[in-house]
């Protein structure tokens, strides 16, 4: 009986376990939705219950508890609870510990763990969060290192110039730093036109370690690009469209015509002219009157231009699609883009059947695709090509300076509000004989110039693994081919009828008497200069594990050849190479090499040897740290010291030629009077010109702290630079000689830079992150040739490349008896209310021996970043603060009136008078104060609020029913907010922040977006 109610109680139990047993189902995904296939599901109370997803990331399993672990290599585990809901979906983060993390080097990568280097990276998913038109203007604040200064934001030509560690030569455009798109090199201009949706991460490569493999190119630092690739699974279409309004930061804003001509009539008294002279028919009393009433507009207009020609905002579109999957041995990434930018002018050419407005169009196509051949040859072929189109309008002729684009004709100080009315009374265009341009009739009358652009790029590359030799070993050859093409249309007209007010009377005067009407369009075209390269690339790469001792190493051989239209093509070639060994991931060293030359030089001075080595030690992964100290999940320390090399060489190629000049008017020979050509020496040449060379050191440090939620780099840096072409000065201009640069110049640049990473998951639906960066690059001229008896306080060696000079302001002359006791102006008639100048040298006279060095340098010494931002459920939202610190702008050249440059603003109204001495914050008018000093000098501080996002998942059951994978709605917004101290002179303060271009570039925009992401 006993037996028998046993057996019972078993079966008993037996159907109660049976009965609580459950089938949990569900898919596993990455962050960005796609299907992780072979990802561990465990039961987590019972590891040996387990089950693995398939190609489309699903997986179904048997559980007896309420738990389950998802785990894959390269991902954070998670452990999820199992409710009513048996039907789960997981998505796994990347996993940022330091033994998966990967960084992207030259011609490789490596894990980070192993990496001794100083790098950057940002991902592509993050640099879609800006409406930049530009992937340049994507990059700011984002990465400690990096500085951006974007001039312009003109459709299609709103580029950056971009500074990696600041600047380290004052020779042209030699801190221009290398681009490398898949391991290949591009030009510096493509980056701009890249399509941020095509693009898997950027990376930025600042010390000997990681730039010596690239020798004479390194010097600048280094680019990388890695563009996005299919991954196995399922087809996933992705399509994005975006639509957005673009408004000016700042715009330049003058006073009214009443306010303007009294300023105006001030300063032509102080000046000593006859005011109704200067300004005949303008500045009388009867006719100032007129212009504070406005009651005759025809004749005495108040016409704010800008509002004329400019709309609100412009609308700027945006549409991608992409198509990423493939099997275990084909995989694909296909995407296409394209971008609309328009113009901020009024459309008032339509009538005419053609846009002359500014405008930006731009196609995007990028097919790659990896083919596994077996399971030792793989295959890639990358094919992407762009298509632009990039109009402005090209305006009627008529006068002086009709060479000037557009924006700079209506902020020239030539076009005041009072000059003419847009239109007169019969509905005619206003004008005058001085022969400014009518800003409106040439938008409606003028043509345009626009510029066609065409990019193909094509990359082969095979992949052999060589493990039947040794283990660890492969070769890799490529091919890559890079083909620019491009054309101009311009739509021209001579003139078109403009009439002017006879003083006195109603009757209109043509400004062209012998204009009866408008004269025709004109067409012409041209073709761009064509370039094409082609690049070979042969690698040898070994990397093998034994026990203990990782050892790894890279030969290459590239060689690379351009042609620029009928130009003799420039040729590059090179080996480089890389051996590295680790024991235990804990002590690290590492060898790089770049040997190659350029054609740019004389044989003899055509190759240069550029070696580094770094290593480091990963603390953390020492016994005694790693059982005793938990706070910290890693530590590294790691140095490196090289040498590397720039080619870039301002004007003629080849200095190591002489220059020779022919010109027709030589000797005369003989009886008959009929002369003969000659030549004559030009240029000298350089026999020894050779490349700059850049000497840096690196130290590091690397940390994650409380469970990698907190992560600390750290980095100092000392480079110096030496062999920049410069001219000498030393050479006396009597000698006849027109002399080359040479290779004398030296440059130190030393700083440090600091990244701060937090990021932690509250719980399953709360993920919050801050992150903060800074970089601090001081240069300083070691040696720069300059004229023998310069004065020390004249001399550019010793301070930054960019310092700005000028005389030290004392303020202004208070009255006559002030400038009886100052020093004497040499040349010039000071009186009260100008500026009073230091007298640097002592003796007694203020001329240009008592310019100084002035304020900081233009490019900002101190940049930072910050961002923040969190996901909550089906929510996200993200922002960055961006600014720059430590540089100065000399306004004098902006706030000038009465010439090209100036038209009064509010600034003027605060200016010095016998009443206002003591309140002044503007010398008084007329006067000759307007040399560059410290007076005029502004800090060129600055923080942007660059880039907000705020996004929403639709919830999955919504998009499950449509059979769609996600669906997201967006907004972001681009230079939102910006604070400084310039907004007195309605500059942006990244424009060519003294020069009058700050004023006459086309403006920065801020621009309002918003957007709809469909996932298939």
């Amino acid at each position: 009986m006993r037996k028998i109610i046993l057996l019972c109680l078993i079966l008993c139990l037996g159907t109660i376990a049976f009965a609580q047993q459950i089938t949990v189902t569900g898919k596993v995904t990455d962050q960005d939705g796609g299907p992780i296939p072979n990802a561990t599901v465990i039961e987590t109370v019972n590891p040996k219950n387990g089950a693995f997803t398939n190609n489309n990331g699903t997986f179904s399993i048997k559980i007896n508890s309420k738990q389950v672990t998802v785990s894959m290599i390269g991902y954070v585990p998670q452990t999820i609870a199992i409710g009513n809901n048996h039907n789960i979906n997981v998505k796994l983060e990347e996993n940022n510990s330091q033994m998966n993390e990967v960084v992207v080097v030259g011609y490789g990568k490596q894990k980070k763990i192993n990496s001794s280097g100083a790098i950057s990276t940002i991902s592509g998913k993050e640099l879609r969060q800006s409406p930049a038109a530009s992937l340049q203007n994507s990059l700011a604040g984002r990465l400690p290192g990096l500085f951006q200064q974007q001039t312009s934001g003109q459709p299609g030509k709103d580029a950056a110039n971009i500074y990696i560690r600041g600047i380290s030569s004052f020779a042209g455009n030699a801190n221009r730093p290398l681009v490398i798109v898949d391991d290949v090199e591009y030009q510096y201009d493509q980056l701009n036109q890249l399509d941020p949706n095509e693009v898997e991460s950027l990376s930025i490569l600042k010390d000997a370690a990681t730039t010596a493999i690239y020798g004479i190119k390194g010097a600048n630092g280094v680019i990388v690009i890695t563009t996005r690739r299919g991954k196995e699974g399922p087809a996933v279409i992705t399509f994005r469209t975006e639509a957005g309004l673009q408004m000016p930061t700042v715009l330049r804003k003058s006073l009214d015509s009443y306010q303007s001509l009294q300023l105006l009539k001030e300063q032509a008294i102080n000046a000593g002219q006859d005011p109704n002279v200067a300004y005949p028919g303008l500045v009388s009393d009867e006719a100032l009157e007129h212009f504070r009433t406005g009651d005759d507009p025809f004749r005495y207009p108040n016409v704010n231009w800008y509002d004329e020609v400019m709309k609100k905002s412009a609308l700027q579109q945006r549409n991608n699609i992409d198509i990423n999957g493939g099997t275990s041995t084909l995989r694909y990434f296909i995407s296409a883009g394209s971008i609309f930018q328009n113009g901020i002018l009024k459309e008032m050419s339509r009538k005419e059947n053609f846009d002359n407005n500014y405008y930006l169009k731009r196609y995007n196509i990028r097919s790659n695709v990896d083919l596994d051949v077996n399971k030792n040859l793989s295959l890639k072929l990358d094919l992407s090509t762009r298509f632009s189109e990039i109009n402005e309008p090209n305006l009627p002729d008529p006068m002086a300076g009709g060479a000037l684009p557009f924006w700079r004709r209506i902020s020239s100080g030539l076009l005041g509000p009072w000059v003419y009315p847009v239109r007169n009374a019969d509905g005619s265009y206003g004008g005058v004989k001085a022969g400014s341009l009518n800003p409106v009739g040439a938008l409606e009358y003028g043509g345009y110039k626009r510029s066609y652009s065409n990019d193909l790029n094509v990359n082969l590359s095979a992949d052999h693994k060589l493990n039947f030799l040794t283990e660890g070993l492969s070769v890799k050859g490529v091919i890559a081919y890079t083909n620019k093409s491009g054309f101009a249309r311009e739509l021209t007209r001579g003139r078109f009828p403009v009439y002017s007010l006879v003083p006195g009377s109603d009757v209109l005067d043509p400004v062209y008497p012998e204009l009866l009407r408008i004269e025709p369009l004109v067409r012409t075209s041209s073709y761009s200069v064509p370039f094409r390269r082609v690049n070979f690339q042969g690698i040898v790469n070994y990397n093998r594990q034994f026990g203990d001792h990782s050892v790894y190493g890279l030969v290459l051989s590239n060689r690379t050849g351009d042609i620029e239209g009928s130009n003799a093509p420039a040729n590059f070639q090179g080996y480089a190479g890389r051996v590295g060994y680790n024991f235990k991931s804990r002590y690290l060293v590492e060898f790089n090499a770049g040997y190659n030359g350029s054609d740019r030089f004389k044989s003899k001075n055509r190759y240069g040897f550029f070696p580094a080595i770094s290593g480091g030690w990963n603390i953390s992964e020492e016994p005694f740290f790693k059982n005793h100290i938990k706070v910290i999940n890693y530590l590294k320390i790691r140095a490196s010291h090289g040498t590397v090399g720039s080619d870039e060489v301002e004007g003629n190629r080849y200095l190591y030629e002489e220059v020779y000049t022919v010109a027709n008017d030589g000797y005369y020979f003989g009886e008959s009077p009929t002369g003969q050509p000659k030549v004559t020496p030009g240029t000298l040449a350089n026999l020894d010109v050779r490349w700059e060379k850049e000497r840096k050191t690196n130290i590091g440090i690397d940390m994650k702290l409380f469970n990698s939620k907190l992560e600390i780099t750290a980095d100092y840096f000392d480079h110096m630079r030496y062999d920049i072409l410069t001219k000498r000065e030393t050479v006396p201009a009597y000698s006849g000689l027109t002399l080359p640069p040479v290779n004398l110049g030296k440059v130190s640049n030393k700083g440090f830079e600091l990244e701060v990473n937090h990021r932690n998951a509250v719980n399953d639906h709360f993920m919050y992150f801050i992150r903060a960066n800074a970089s601090f690059a001081r240069n300083k001229i070691l040696f720069r040739d300059e004229p023998d008896g310069v004065a020390p306080n004249l001399k550019k060696t010793g301070r930054p490349v960019g310092q700005l000079f000028g005389y030290i302001s004392q303020g202004f002359y208070y009255d006559e008896a002030d400038i009886a006791n100052s020093p004497k102006v040499l040349g010039k008639t000071v009186k009260p209310g100008d500026l009073k100048y230091e007298d640097v040298n002592g003796d007694g006279i203020i001329d240009g021996n008592d310019i100084t060095a002035i304020g900081k340098p233009e490019v900002p010494e101190l940049t930072y970043g910050f961002s923040a931002g969190f996901t909550y459920k089906d929510f996200d939202f993200s922002f960055l603060l961006q600014g720059a610190s430590r540089s100065s702008v000399s306004s004098n050249t902006l706030l000038q009136i009465g010439n090209v440059n100036g038209i009064p603003a509010a600034i003027h109204l605060k200016r010095w008078t016998p009443e206002n001495r003591d309140n002044a914050e503007y010398p008084r008018l007329g006067g000759v104060s307007f040399d560059a000093s410290t007076f005029w000098l502004r800090p060129a501080d600055y923080l942007r609020l660059k880039n907000v996002e705020l996004g929403y998942h639709l919830p999955k059951h919504f998009t499950q029913r449509l059979k769609l994978k996600d669906i997201r709605f967006y907004a972001n917004g681009l230079n939102l907010l910006t604070f400084n101290k310039l907004k007195i002179y309605d500059v942006d303060p990244e424009s060519k922040r003294g020069s009058v271009e700050a004023y006459q570039n086309y403006p920065q925009m801020k621009i309002i977006n918003f957007g709809l992401q469909v996932t298939f």
